[in-house]
């Protein structure tokens, strides 16, 4: 584990999106249903274009300013309960490198840490029962795997009651995620959007889906335009012997362009990171049909 330190929150934020963070864990298992400042569900496309820079994404809810304000008083009262000083720290983990995490605190011995959460009454009940909610499991396992500790605590604050949730290490889970996790990076580093879920879509009215039908048809006739184009072209070139030809006010005229630049057979630049010379990202729409469930 390598605490880290930034000379500002621009470094830090700018270091979190070059790394998957603890709270992104929940986002890549689908455990979390976090909204965003326009009502958006966080899901892992949202998090791809937040880490490639195609998109910022705000979360700026009342719950997030009220669990912002409430952290420090929280910690003050978990410090008083454990009887030692826990602060925050963001960590890095040595093995996999893409990985970090926002600690809210750590003890002075680097021994043990705490993920302080201000949460409704429904998942403060469920800590008051010893458990924690699930769509916190892959924040504090993803703790646990960065900073390679065998136990950490769950810290909740409700209306000034402080319960304290001892967490073990699941290995088991923690070996599903990190192949989750190298999944998800992968993506980032290949430039290749995830897979889309529920959430990435709206769902639309009648008159909606009575466009998307006219779009449909238009675009099916254009594909049989485009395969009548190509066919009667072969016919010409192939009766003209590949050669300029006209008859009456037709003229099929030969014209030939330089080819696409294979930047991949250049051996000057095979160690240039190409990304740095790429213009603005384009966007594309594609319309699928599929049965009522969108498969």
């Amino acid at each position: 584990m390598q605490i880290l330190e930034f000379k500002s929150d621009k470094e830090y934020w700018a270091f979190r999106k070059q790394h998957i963070g603890a709270s992104d864990a929940s986002i890549i298992m689908g455990a979390s249903k976090w909204k965003l400042s326009d009502g958006r569900t966080k899901t892992p496309y949202l998090l791809w274009e937040e880490k490639l820079g195609f998109e910022e994404l705000k979360v700026n809810t009342a719950a997030t300013q009220y669990g912002q304000r409430m952290e420090e008083p929280a910690r003050q009262v978990y410090n008083e309960m454990k009887g030692e000083v826990f602060t925050p720290k963001a960590v890095k983990n040595a093995e996999f490198l893409y990985l970090m995490a926002s600690l809210d605190g750590l003890n002075d011995s680097k021994t043990k840490c705490v993920e302080i959460k201000n949460p409704n009454e429904k998942d403060h009940e469920l800590a008051k029962s010893g458990k924690i909610p699930p769509h916190y499991i892959p924040q504090v396992q993803m703790q646990l795997l960065v900073t390679g500790f065998d136990e950490m605590d769950y810290f909740s604050f409700h209306k000034g009651e402080g319960v304290i949730v001892t967490v073990k290490r699941d290995e088991e889970y923690i070996k599903k995620m990190i192949d989750k996790l190298r999944k998800f990076w992968d993506y980032v580093e290949n430039l290749e959007a995830p897979p889309l879920t529920d959430d990435d879509y709206v769902k639309q009215d009648l008159q909606w889906q009575a466009y998307a039908r006219e779009l449909y048809l238009v675009k099916k006739e254009k594909r049989k335009l485009c395969y009548k184009e190509k066919e009667l072209l072969q016919k010409l070139k192939s009766m003209c012997g590949h050669r300029n030809a006209y008859f009456g006010p037709y003229r099929l005229k030969r014209s030939i362009s330089l080819g696409r630049v294979d930047y991949n057979s250049i051996p000057e630049l095979l160690n240039v990171n190409l990304d740095d010379f790429r213009g603005e990202p384009k966007e594309s729409w594609y319309l699928h049909k599929g049965d009522e469930n969108g498969n």
